[in-house]
């Protein structure tokens, strides 16, 4: 078997591994993870994360720095991209398996960069006070890589309900949110590899929490 026949099996391993994750057989849904407690904190704190995706031609990956906007009650995490990005050649090529890497770490020892006056929705006792959200400070203590498939939001409606939440979370940014050729993303998670800041790792897998 050639280097490259075998590096293309692997490609199509791995995807059918991250389609067989994220699909119910038997209903063909997307799985609802749930995804444990101190990631949907993390993702509830922060607003940046390092999108990798991949060049199946060249065989290499890009990364690009997004601000997301997770919705704990669908378990999901929106973006948006111009269409006349590499990522989003990338994405449309590849068959939407990437990595997204979030931490909660700040650029200084004072300053709390991506923390934002705006959290959706968060998980319920997480951030909350008389059932209505605040603010929750970044702490410095994870680093956690995701695992998951992103697909283009096709669904006009849908993606209009996605813009109008991502946009409300990332008011200053609306030049990467709306526009004619403003695409939203939709990442469902599959895996995650969560690191504290005493090297500790705990690794997650949405299969082994059911359906």
């Amino acid at each position: 078997m050639t280097r490259e026949r075998k590096r293309q099996r692997q490609r199509t391993k791995f995807e059918d591994f991250l389609s067989a994750l994220v699909r119910n057989s038997s209903s063909q849904q997307p799985l609802r993870p749930p995804l444990p407690d101190i990631v949907r904190r993390v993702l509830s704190r922060c607003r940046f994360a390092y999108l990798s995706t991949v060049d199946v031609d060249s065989r290499t990956s890009h990364l690009s720095l997004m601000r997301f906007t997770y919705l704990p009650e669908e378990e999901i995490i929106v973006m948006s991209t111009n269409i006349r990005t590499k990522k989003y050649d990338m994405l449309e090529r590849s068959g939407g398996g990437v990595a997204l890497l979030v931490h909660d770490f700040s650029d200084s020892d004072s300053t709390a960069v991506g923390a934002a006056p705006f959290p959706p929705t968060v998980p319920s006792g997480i951030g909350t006070e008389g059932g209505v959200s605040t603010p929750l400070p970044l702490t410095g203590e994870y680093s956690i890589t995701l695992n998951g498939t992103c697909s283009v939001v096709r669904d006009a409606v849908l993606a209009d309900y996605y813009r109008d939440i991502h946009l409300r979370n990332n008011p200053d940014y609306p030049q990467f949110i709306v526009g004619k050729n403003i695409a939203m993303l939709r990442v469902d998670v599959v895996t995650a590899r969560i690191c504290n800041i005493r090297d500790e790792v705990i690794k997650w897998n949405v299969s082994e929490t059911g359906s």
